[in-house]
């Protein structure tokens, strides 16, 4: 039996659709002088759209030092931080115990949740934030000092915003623990997604066209999505992060200086599981952000990948301005090994493509067909519309997707919608980011605060 068949044959039934509109971030951009704190601000972007719905992101640009950017990311979204993370999420908590799987988690933690998940779903919020508490206690010797400071000041910056709007006392201790152990949470949650890098002879300039495809499922993240821009003093360098109301780490995001990461979970095909780990080291989504905030090219990306306290096994796709390419990481607790378009097929099973590398949404080797399908058929002329048209086709992206234009510095984002149901529109699917319209930045415009 050919098990690539059908994955193809559906591909092919697929009704065609039209590409989605992009929009100028620049033109639906909006700053209120109100929303400021000391260098930093908070702006809206608001794009209405003609099914009656909205393209909706809370736009932080944060300048200083890491305690001052973390003071003001939470003094500025105090409110969408208290809302996104002590309803919205404890809601998901909710209506997802019953899919938790915890036979993967190590031993002790086990121990610590298996008791309060007999009491049933009134407890589910109890189990995830212990469940967040056991990996920070874990991992919190591993996370550099400008990063705690950040998170410390981002709980100060949270109880300010809360304290001056209705006088309630707050503890920024006891905040900051919150804001800690929140960034602990896509350390238990495994988010298939897709990646991919093409240059040389795949576009139509030879420069590098990056794509990176968060797809999660259902839950409030779509609707509390924000673009963070830190603007931190030398020798770091300014960086963008698209992400959640809260969040420190990144999943998501692109760098001044030249370096774009993409990020999948490294799940094997035949186990259908992810490969061994453990919490003794740095977070991922922190790995992402110190790779942003201080590589300059991916070989220094690489060899910082090479020697950091790894976890979890993920794929990390990084390319970069200077080389205009793109590598996979096979990024593991026990190794970390980069893989060209020459040689990733080793581990995906795919047709190899010249000047394209890339790993589809499913565990790998993969059976599908479907992408290198859509990749070829774009071979040399790989741009942000085709990377439109074949998110849409490989259905990828649900939550977000974001691709980069390595030579033209601009950034193409797409980021879906939930209804009062916790869906993505009426039957699902409607309102997934692969469906909907885009925004484009130029990221000259980010780093200079506009």
């Amino acid at each position: 039996m050919n098990l690539k068949a059908p994955f193809l044959f559906l591909t092919l039934l697929l009704p065609t659709s039209a590409i989605p509109t992009t929009y100028s971030a620049a033109d639906y951009t909006s700053w209120d002088s109100s929303d400021t704190i000391g260098s930093s601000k908070l702006g809206k972007i608001n794009v209405p759209l003609d099914d009656g719905s909205s393209i909706d992101i809370s736009r932080l640009d944060l300048v200083g030092s890491p305690r001052e950017r973390g003071y003001a990311a939470g003094a500025l979204l105090a409110d969408d931080v208290i809302e996104f993370i002590d309803v919205k999420l404890n809601q998901y908590f909710s209506d997802e115990l019953l899919n938790l799987d915890i036979s993967t988690l190590p031993e002790k933690l086990q121990d610590i949740l298996e008791p309060i998940i007999e009491k049933g779903a009134e407890v589910a919020p109890e189990v995830f934030w212990a469940a967040m508490s056991f990996v920070w206690e874990k991992e919190k010797s591993f996370v550099p000092d400008a990063i705690l400071e950040e998170m410390n000041g981002m709980g100060e910056g949270i109880c300010a915003g809360l304290t001056s709007r209705s006088g309630d006392e707050c503890s920024a201790v006891e905040m900051s623990l919150k804001i800690k152990h929140i960034n602990m949470l896509p350390e238990l949650i495994r988010m298939a997604c897709t990646a991919f890098g093409a240059w040389g002879t795949a576009t139509p300039d030879g420069n590098l066209i990056q794509l990176r495809a968060l797809d999660f499922g259902g839950g409030p993240f779509a609707n509390y999505t924000v673009l963070s821009v830190h603007r931190p003093p030398p020798p770091s360098q300014a960086f963008a992060s698209l992400s959640f109301p809260g969040f420190v780490g990144v999943v998501t995001g692109v760098s001044q200086k030249g370096i774009g990461v993409s990020e999948k979970v490294w799940m094997t095909y035949d186990k259908r599981s992810i490969q061994p780990g453990s919490y003794d080291g740095l977070a991922d989504v922190l790995v992402i952000r110190n790779i942003l905030e201080n590589a300059s090219t991916k070989e220094e990306a690489e060899e910082y990948l090479s020697n950091v306290d790894r976890t979890w096994s993920i794929w990390l796709g990084i390319g970069d301005y200077a080389s205009q390419k793109f590598d996979l990481v096979g990024y593991k607790q026990d190794s970390s090994t980069v893989y060209t378009d020459s040689t990733i097929n080793v581990e995906t099973g795919q047709d190899y493509i010249q000047d394209v590398c890339y790993v589809d949404k499913h565990p790998q080797p993969s059976h599908a067909t479907d992408l290198p399908e859509l990749l070829k058929s774009y071979h040399g002329n790989i741009t942000f519309t085709a990377v439109q048209d074949i998110v849409q086709k490989h259905q990828t992206g649900d939550l977000h997707w974001a691709s980069y234009d390595f030579e033209a510095r601009t950034m193409l984002v797409a980021i879906g919608r939930i209804d009062g149901e916790g869906k993505y529109g009426e039957d699902g699917v409607v309102w997934q980011a692969n469906n909907r319209p885009a925004v484009m930045f130029y990221l000259d415009d980010l780093w200079n605060g506009v």
